[in-house]
């Protein structure tokens, strides 16, 4: 994540590639790169409601396990403010091959 700014209450939705499932699944608090979030594992994305995003570059990580076979699409990484909809952001969309 590259911030201009700092922000505050931020959700970041990372949308899954079809024939990916995360390794962890347990929903709960973490603090990674200066930052404190809650991740949650949902069904087509991953969840990340942070408390406050430092100006500067930041990673927020999980690990994904290749399930099915095929090329798949997952639609861009989103950003925004939670009490602020008019701040946000999103990534490019991601393609990845799964070979058997």
């Amino acid at each position: 994540i590259d911030s201009k700014n700092e922000y505050e209450s931020l959700i970041i939705r990372d949308f899954k590639a079809a024939g990916m499932e995360p390794v962890e699944t347990r929903s709960g608090y973490r603090y990674e790169s200066g930052m404190s979030s809650y991740v949650e594992f949902r069904d087509a994305a991953v969840c990340f409601f942070v408390e406050r995003l430092p100006q500067g570059r930041s990673k927020l990580t999980y690990r994904l396990r290749a399930e099915t076979p095929g090329l798949f699409s997952a639609l861009p990484t989103k950003i925004e403010a939670m009490y602020a909809p008019e701040l946000k952001g999103n990534s490019d969309e991601f393609k990845a091959k799964i070979v058997d």
